[in-house]
């Protein structure tokens, strides 16, 4: 079963499955991720951004490292090829 994601969430998860952060150790920053965020949703600021970012973690597709400055990673990669594929997102067969 497929959860139903916001528009930013999906965005969030696509941002991390493009830039392939599968592993604690090649986490994203999350200064980087919020920018990106921000410039494509100028219009919604930051509490969207951290509800996207706890819906994604609570529902178990990405994990959080505690940084100096905090960094994700998806933690559940077959889910977010799932959430991706059917919410119109292309993406490929999870092949790395």
């Amino acid at each position: 079963m497929v959860i139903q994601f916001s528009e930013e969430a999906l965005f969030i998860l696509n941002v991390l499955y493009k830039r392939r952060n599968l592993s604690p150790h090649r986490g994203f920053h999350s200064e980087k991720l919020r920018d990106l965020y921000n410039k494509r949703f100028p219009e919604k600021r930051y509490l969207p951004y951290k509800d996207a970012i706890k819906n994604l973690k609570n529902a178990g597709y990405i994990t959080v490292i505690k940084k100096a400055e905090d960094k994700f990673y998806i933690s559940n990669i077959n889910g977010a090829i799932k959430a991706l594929r059917s919410h119109g997102y292309i993406s490929d067969d999870g092949l790395l």
